[in-house]
């Protein structure tokens, strides 16, 4: 049975297809001005169209996380979707709501990529602190897609982050209900290789501790990380940020 928790406690933890209608006319002539459509039944684009976010995968390999970052369609999107609580990042009690703070987790290093023309990841570090680090994958391949946002930050508990032995911690937030024991392939496998290009590029590759799965509703569970796809290479320090620095 699933068990509420509280979330800063034990754990830290498409588009519809458009029907085009041609109309056969014997005489231009005879062509008269529809009426004017009242506004208020005009329809808009569904909330879930997402197909605007392929265009920000270009130019290939690495796409436009900043000016996908400030698209408002795109921040509309992320305060629709992530509705849940955060205690990851901020003050204590600040409750800085965590639309705000998935931009600001995917900063530094910004990239957006496209996968088997049904998958787009934007993964990315918060400025100067890559100790702290997000992927927002995104399934398009559904009617309503599936988006989740993975966080992962350091516990300071034990050791700093220049030492390998440090710990950090894995929040998974979804925009629909998910199955703790059956997490989807395609995004535990996107969090796997989210590890491996940490490493090609020789940023940080932490080694998760604890994994929670935080439901729309709020509702933490907890997570096995090698369910979600963690730890499935070596850790490893950040040299690429602290050369930067030097």
């Amino acid at each position: 049975m699933r068990t509420n928790l509280q979330l800063a406690a034990t754990l830290l933890l498409s588009i519809g297809a458009a029907t085009t209608t041609r109309a056969q006319v014997s005489d231009p002539n005879k062509l008269i001005a529809p009426p004017p459509r009242n506004p208020a039944l005009q329809h808009t684009a569904p909330a879930d169209n997402l197909q605007y976010l392929w265009q920000f995968t270009h130019p290939a390999p690495l796409g436009e996380a900043a000016n996908l970052r400030v698209d408002a369609r795109f921040q509309s999107f992320l305060r629709d979707a992530f509705p849940q609580p955060q205690s990851m990042w901020g003050p204590p009690n600040s409750n800085e709501p965590l639309a705000t703070i998935i931009p600001l987790f995917l900063t530094q290093y910004g990239a957006v990529t496209a996968t088997d023309n049904r998958y787009i990841t934007i993964d990315g570090c918060v400025p100067s602190f890559c100790a702290a680090s997000g992927l927002l994958w995104i399934d398009l391949g559904r009617p309503h897609p599936l988006a989740v946002f993975a966080a992962v930050n350091w516990n300071p508990e034990d050791h700093t982050t220049d030492q390998p032995q440090a710990d950090y911690n894995l929040w998974l937030f979804a925009n629909h209900q998910l199955d703790a024991d059956a997490l989807p392939l395609a995004l535990t496998q996107a969090i796997a290789h989210w590890n491996i290009r940490l490493a090609t590029a020789h940023r940080l590759v932490p080694h998760i501790a604890h994994a929670l799965l935080v439901e729309p509703d709020g509702t933490p569970l907890a997570l096995n990380p090698e369910q979600a796809g963690a730890n499935t290479i070596a850790p490893q320090p950040d040299t690429t940020t602290q050369a930067a620095a030097n």
